[in-house]
């Protein structure tokens, strides 16, 4: 039944690209299958979730490889990171899935656009945790942005009309990339510009609120990325404020003098505007204290 089902899923597939999404009905699924409609309804309830259906298995298959080449391996080898972008890369070659992700776009439906939106927005959320575990903690407060800018280079470098004039590799291509982002992860990471915050990011699809444990992530995030710079006062602070956010009996008026004292101290620093970040977030939590 299994090898059945993906039959049809091929010959939609086919028929999706050939003659657009809108184009094709149900019954030219059928008639071209060679199945029953009762046959096509026991596997699928509508045309739509045959398209997500062939979305889902690329996006399981692509999961299950990456994990693969992760067993016994260290999270922080690039060369694995690597592997696992061509991973997805071939897997949509293979499946021909480009041609799909065009048929969806163009069929202004908004339940598959939808469905795309998701897909691209799991797989930045899944390359901005590799990107820190590649290039570490300090890397965190950065890792969207970086994951946006890695998959817009290679996006953009293996376009049709970028490299028409030349056949570029998979490997050569991803490996290209990756070189270019060791480069400005320095630049990234000691920047205090961010456009994307992560934590908003990662709750996308959440109701999005700020929380004691995203402020603790905050402070725990920028005291590794800055240790060497702290002083033990500003150390201090940050421990206390941390404490005092992990209690259940969390004392407001405390916090409210302590928040305070941390602006000030580090109000001339190097890193005063993600000092004042911090600031806001852990205002927005105190003022939902009762």
């Amino acid at each position: 039944m299994k090898n059945r089902k993906h039959q049809v899923l091929l010959t939609a597939q086919k028929l999706f690209i050939k003659n657009g999404f809108a184009a094709t009905s149900v019954q030219d699924i059928i008639n071209e299958s060679k199945i029953s409609k009762g046959t096509f309804y026991n596997y699928f309830s509508s045309k739509n979730e045959c398209i997500i259906s062939i979305i889902d298995n690329a996006k399981e298959e692509t999961d299950l490889k990456r994990r693969e080449l992760l067993i016994h391996q260290d999270i922080t080898n690039k060369d694995i990171l690597i592997q696992q972008l061509i991973v997805r890369m071939d897997v949509y070659k293979e499946r021909n899935l480009v041609p799909i992700f065009l048929v969806i776009f163009h069929s202004q439906d908004s339940e598959l656009r939808d469905i795309i939106k998701k897909n691209h927005y799991e797989e930045v959320k899944w390359l901005a945790k590799r990107i820190v575990d590649v290039y570490g903690a300090k890397s965190r407060k950065c890792s969207v942005d970086s994951a946006i800018l890695l998959l817009g280079m290679i996006q953009q470098m293996q376009h049709p009309w970028t490299v028409k004039s030349k056949e570029v590799s998979t490997v050569e291509l991803v490996n290209y990339v990756m070189n270019r982002m060791d480069s400005l992860m320095g630049d990234l990471v000691e920047s205090d510009e961010v456009i994307i915050d992560t934590f908003v990011f990662n709750h996308f699809y959440d109701e999005v609120r700020i929380t004691k444990e995203h402020v603790i992530q905050l402070i725990q995030t920028f005291k590794e990325t800055n240790e060497k710079e702290l002083k033990l006062q500003e150390i201090e602070l940050m421990n206390f404020i941390i404490d005092e956010l992990k209690s259940n009996n969390t004392r407001k008026f405390l916090l409210e003098t302590v928040v305070n004292s941390f602006s000030n101290t580090m109000n001339n620093t190097a890193q005063s505007l993600e000092i004042k970040e911090i600031a806001s977030n852990i205002w927005q939590v105190i003022d939902s204290l009762s």
